[in-house]
């Protein structure tokens, strides 16, 4: 009786593990063919935000930023520094939402969240933050490559709707930093 039982359950598993494994070469291929983050960089044609930038405010204080690739392209992080305030944040590509999404924390113990889409030859960040003070703040943030080192950073009100106001309440332009000049405007900053 248990051998035939044995033979049954052998030949059960016979028929399952081809079909199983079938199923596990599919799942790992669909795993590997996952678009990421710099896929889609890359196609939307914004490979070129990479690197540190420096920037100088109107009332003269230093701006650095910089958006560095970690973990296989999947990961981009964000680090933010002037005067006495820094934000470090992190963007990623849900690929369930099909939104790219950035989450962040200052110095302050603030911390936001934001969606990215392209806006013509913009890449477009609506953001929204909320202070130390519990004050939430929306903006929307256009970058756009001026040239090969320079970009420039619209600020533009950002409506409860999602909607983005048409002109920009001010504007920042940045400096690719140079590798040698990176620690120099890192101290500075």
């Amino acid at each position: 009786m248990k051998q035939v039982e044995t033979e049954r359950v052998m030949i059960s598993l016979k028929r399952i593990l081809p079909a199983m494994a079938v199923v596990l070469v599919i799942l790992a291929a669909g795993a590997r063919a996952q678009m990421s983050l710099g896929d889609l960089v890359a196609e939307g044609g914004y490979h070129w935000i990479m690197g540190r930038w420096v920037a100088t405010t109107d009332e003269g204080d230093k701006m650095l930023l910089e958006y560095k690739w970690e973990l296989n392209k999947y990961l981009l992080t964000v680090h933010l520094k002037w005067a006495e305030s820094e934000y470090r944040g992190m963007i990623f590509y849900d690929a369930p939402k099909d939104q790219v999404i950035q989450v962040g924390v200052d110095a302050q113990g603030g911390n936001g969240k934001g969606l990215w889409e392209p806006m013509g030859d913009k890449a477009l960040l609506k953001y929204e933050h909320t202070g130390a003070n519990w004050e939430t703040n929306r903006m929307a943030l256009a970058h756009s490559r001026v040239d090969a080192d320079t970009m420039k950073i619209e600020v533009h009100e950002l409506y409860s709707s999602g909607e983005v106001a048409d002109t920009p309440s001010g504007a920042l332009e940045f400096k690719r930093v140079k590798e040698k000049r990176a620690k120099e405007a890192k101290s500075k900053a």
